[in-house]
C-alpha cells in the first residue's frame, strides 16, 4: 500500500540460529519423556529419558532470551507499540492452542466422553496452569497447553520487566546481569530448600500444596528463569568474545552435566523438585551465551538446517504431541513390546509426531499467525496513531511478516 512503511515492534537483527536449534532438542526432549524409551534399555537411559521435560523450564529461559535481545527498548510508555507487541505474541502462540484444545473436545464428544465445562473455560483462557488441581491444569484438554498460561503471564509483564533490565546494563554493566542470574539461581535453590524442609516436597503431583504444583507448573515461581534470560540477552554481545576454546568446553561440560546428572541422581523427593530448575538456571544461562555466539561444535551442529528447521516447528510438535501419543498403534509396542518390537515403535512414533508437528506448523500456526498479522496491520492503518495521522503523509507503522521459514521466537512447552 502507497505511504506505508513495514516496520515490525522492533528493529531486525541477526537471528539465533543455534537458539532455534536447541529449541527442538527442547521439544524432543519433552515428547521422549511422554513416549518413554524401550525397557530393555539400561535404567540410566530410562532415567534420562524421564527427565525430558527439563525442557520446559528451558523453554522458558529461551523465551528470556529472544524477547530481550528482539524488544530492548520496549516501554509501556509507548503503548502503540507495545499493543504491537502483544498481538505479535498472541498470534505466535493461541492459534495451534486453541486448535488442540478444539480437538480434543471434539474428541471427547465423538466417544461420548463427559466435557468438564470449567476446566474448557480455563484452558480457553489459557489461566489453567494456575488451577490447584492438577487434572484441570494438564489433563482434561490438551495437558502441555499449561505452560501457554505461564508463556502469557510473562508476555504480559514484559514490557513493564525490559526497561528494568535494560536499565541494569546500562549502569551497572555485565558485573549487575550476572548478579541478576545469580540471584535468580540463588532464590530457586532457596525455593528447593524450604520445601524439601517443610516436607512440601514429597507430596504427589496432584496436591495443591506440592512442589510439582508450585515450582514446575506455576508462573510466579518459573518468571524468574524467564527474567534469567532477559539478563541473559543483554550478555551476549560479551559472550561472543570468549575463545574457542572457550566455547567447545561451555558445549561439551554442560550437555556432560545434564546427562550424568538425569542418569546417575539419587532417589527421593528432593531431586525431583530440584529438577524443576534450581538444578540447570547456571548451565543453561552458560550455555545459551555460549551458543547464542554461533561459535563452537555445538552451535554449528544446532545452526544446522535440519536443526533450525526441526526447531522452527518445535512449538507445534510441543503442543500437539501429548494427546497424540496416547492414540497412536505404534506407542503400544514402546511400553509392552518385545525384542525389536518397542525400538521400531519409538522410532515411528517419534518420526509420526515430527510430521504431524511440521504440518500443523505448516498449515495451522504459520497461516494462522499471518492472518492475525495482516488483520492488525489493516486495523494500523485505519487508525493511525495520532501523531503520524497529524503529519501529512506520514507512514503507518505496522507489524512485520517474516518469510515464512524465518525462525521464529520460542515459547513455553
Amino acid at each position: 500500500m502507497a505511504g506505508t512503511t513495514q516496520l515490525g515492534p522492533h528493529a531486525r537483527k541477526p537471528e539465533l540460529k543455534a537458539l532455534t536449534g536447541l529449541r527442538a532438542i527442547a521439544a524432543i526432549a519433552v515428547v521422549v519423556s511422554h513416549v518413554g524409551v524401550p525397557k530393555s534399555l539400561p535404567e540410566h537411559v530410562a532415567k534420562i529419558a524421564h527427565w525430558g521435560y527439563i525442557g520446559v523450564p528451558l523453554f522458558f529461559m529461551l523465551s528470556g532470551v529472544v524477547l530481550a535481545y528482539n524488544y530492548p527498548e520496549l516501554h509501556p510508555r509507548n503503548g502503540r507499540r507495545t499493543i504491537k507487541f502483544y498481538v505479535a505474541r498472541i498470534a505466535r502462540v493461541m492459534p495451534l492452542y486453541w486448535v488442540m484444545i478444539a480437538y480434543c473436545f471434539g474428541l471427547y464428544w465423538s466417544v461420548n466422553h463427559k466435557q468438564y465445562p470449567w476446566a474448557l473455560v480455563q484452558n480457553v483462557l489459557a489461566v489453567q496452569t494456575w488451577s490447584p488441581d492438577l487434572l484441570v491444569a494438564q489433563s482434561y484438554y490438551n495437558g502441555p497447553g499449561w505452560s501457554i498460561g505461564a508463556e502469557l503471564f510473562f508476555y504480559a509483564l514484559f514490557p513493564f520487566l525490559i526497561p528494568v533490565m535494560a536499565r541494569i546494563a546500562k549502569r551497572w554493566g555485565p558485573r549487575g546481569l550476572v548478579l541478576v542470574i545469580a540471584a535468580v539461581a540463588v532464590l530457586t535453590v532457596a525455593l528447593v530448600a524450604w520445601f524439601t524442609i517443610t516436607g512440601r516436597a514429597t507430596l504427589p503431583a496432584e496436591n495443591p500444596a506440592s512442589g510439582h504444583r508450585w515450582l514446575y507448573r506455576n508462573p510466579l515461581c518459573q518468571l524468574p528463569v524467564f527474567i534469567c534470560g532477559m539478563a541473559i540477552a543483554f550478555l551476549l554481545p560479551h559472550a561472543r568474545e570468549w575463545g574457542k576454546v572457550t566455547h567447545n568446553v561451555i558445549q561439551t561440560a554442560v550437555p556432560l552435566y545434564v546427562l550424568l546428572l538425569a542418569a546417575y541422581r539419587g532417589e527421593g523427593s528432593f531431586w525431583g523438585v530440584a529438577s524443576y530448575g534450581a538444578f540447570f538456571v547456571i548451565p543453561f544461562a552458560v550455555a545459551l551465551l555460549s551458543l547464542a555466539s554461533g561459535r563452537g561444535w555445538l552451535a554449528r551442529f544446532l545452526s544446522t538446517r535440519t536443526m533450525v528447521s526441526l526447531g522452527v516447528a518445535s512449538f507445534a510438535l510441543y503442543l500437539t504431541h501429548r494427546w497424540l501419543v496416547w492414540q497412536l498403534s505404534t506407542f503400544d509396542p514402546v511400553a509392552k513390546g518385545h525384542g525389536f518390537e518397542p525400538y521400531v515403535g519409538f522410532v515411528l512414533t517419534i518420526a509420526i509426531l515430527l510430521l504431524i508437528g511440521e504440518g500443523a506448523h505448516r498449515y495451522v500456526e504459520e497461516p494462522a499467525r499471518r492472518g492475525i498479522i495482516k488483520i492488525s496491520n489493516k486495523l494500523a492503518r485505519r487508525f493511525p496513531a495520532r501523531h503520524a495521522a497529524a503529519a501529512h503523509g506520514a507512514p503507518t507503522e505496522v507489524l512485520e511478516l517474516p518469510a515464512l521459514r524465518q525462525p521464529a521466537s520460542p515459547v513455553g512447552s
